[in-house]
């Protein structure tokens, strides 16, 4: 047994109402995890209404209403001070009648700043993506201004002065050290916990030859390659008229040019014939996506950059053939022709000639779809990612944590 730990975790991102994407999943996942496994732990999140204490599946939640100003990103530094300002005083109140060990969280737009200047807990700040390593790689349509470079130094003293960071892949440690200018930090990559039991392949799938589906799950956003799905799709038809695209995840406004990404999509699947071939979902809650995923026998990954997307791992388990770009992490986390194929980011041509290989090879997607499923778990089980949970916690709090009896 290991020494109970009170466990405060930060994330502006977590359901039900900021349950945008990756770290919102990451941060229930392993809240879940740690309190399956004895711990306490207790979430400070954004509310997008009134304060609330939740009961979120045994998982007490304090949600903290903080306006949201992103109608500029001129206007983020606001955010990141306003969040820190309303977070932090509610920690510490909560600190000074159940003590916590440590804190936990995500580096993306400095959520744990006041906690790392006030020094007063060990700090594990998780690598996801920080706002500016996006703004710096010209993603998303993001531009320098005065605001990224504010927010530029917020995230370097958030990171810098943290006790120990996580990464999901060993690309964004790198990155973020080179873009910060800091070294000196522990950092400790393993990957991310998922319910294997939800997300697992259907049962005795049959083999299909027809027109081939093809899922995207994600936001349509610049830098998940949306373009590089407007230019492969149009080539996919053109060898197999029946082939079907569902786009799932939510609108954004950062393609140049065009009101939104979605409206960018639309335009272009009209002009080359392919629009009544495409079908655009919203978001869904997280119980359904399994569903969603086995209703398709192809999921693509296109992004410019990623660290460790989750929806491709969930992909994975739910034993799909996925086609992912070689961006960031993605290499990291599929090896090319043994748990899916990997294609040069942005390349659109190289995307759709595997997509083609594959819609002609049911078995090569079969074998695929297996070996991915195998190796979401032997990475990603509860077993193998609280291990290393509890490795990353000990590195945070040294002498503090009891290895146990």
């Amino acid at each position: 047994m290991v020494t109970r730990l009170n466990v405060c975790m930060i994330s502006r991102e977590f359901p039900p109402d900021t349950a945008f994407g990756g770290i919102a999943t990451f941060s229930l996942d392993t809240a879940r995890m740690l309190k399956a496994h004895g711990h306490d732990v207790t979430v400070f999140s954004q509310s997008l209404g009134p304060s609330q204490l939740l009961d979120y599946g045994g998982i007490e939640v304090h949600k903290l209403h903080i306006p949201a100003p992103f109608g500029s990103y001129r206007f983020l530094p606001s955010l990141i001070l306003g969040f820190n300002a309303v977070v932090f005083r509610a920690v510490q109140k909560l600190h000074r009648e159940r003590p916590f060990d440590l804190i936990d969280v995500p580096d993306h737009l400095a959520e744990g700043l006041f906690a790392v200047l006030s020094g007063k807990l060990p700090v594990v700040t998780r690598l996801h993506t920080p706002f500016a390593l996006l703004v710096a790689m010209g993603l998303n349509d993001y531009r320098k201004g005065p605001s990224y470079w504010l927010i530029k130094a917020l995230e370097r003293i958030a990171l810098s002065r943290s006790t120990v960071l996580y990464a999901p892949c060993l690309d964004l440690v790198r990155r973020s050290e080179k873009l910060f200018a800091f070294s000196g930090v522990p950092a400790r990559v393993f990957g991310y916990p998922l319910d294997l039991s939800l997300f697992a392949p259907q049962r005795a799938a049959p083999l299909d030859d027809g027109p081939p589906r093809i899922l995207f799950v994600g936001r349509l956003e610049h830098r998940k390659g949306i373009e590089t799905i407007a230019e492969a799709f149009p080539k996919v038809r053109a060898a197999c008229p029946g082939a079907q695209l569902t786009l799932l995840g939510s609108d954004t406004p950062n393609i140049r040019g065009h009101a939104s990404a979605r409206q960018f999509l639309e335009a272009a699947f009209t002009a080359t014939g392919d629009r009544d071939h495409v079908d655009f979902k919203d978001h869904v809650p997280l119980q359904q996506l399994p569903g969603i995923f086995h209703d398709y026998d192809i999921v693509w990954v296109p992004s410019l950059y990623d660290n460790f997307p989750i929806t491709c791992l969930e992909a994975m388990a739910c034993g799909k053939a996925v086609v992912v770009s070689d961006a960031g992490g993605l290499p990291e986390m599929v090896r090319h022709d043994e748990t899916g194929l990997v294609f040069p980011a942005g390349d659109a041509t190289a995307l759709a000639n595997m997509t083609l290989v594959l819609c002609r090879d049911a078995l090569l997607r079969q074998r695929l779809g297996q070996n991915a499923r195998d190796y979401s778990e032997q990475s990603c089980s509860d077993d193998i990612i609280y291990a290393h949970t509890l490795a990353l916690y000990r590195a945070a709090l040294g002498d503090k944590l009891e290895a146990g009896k």
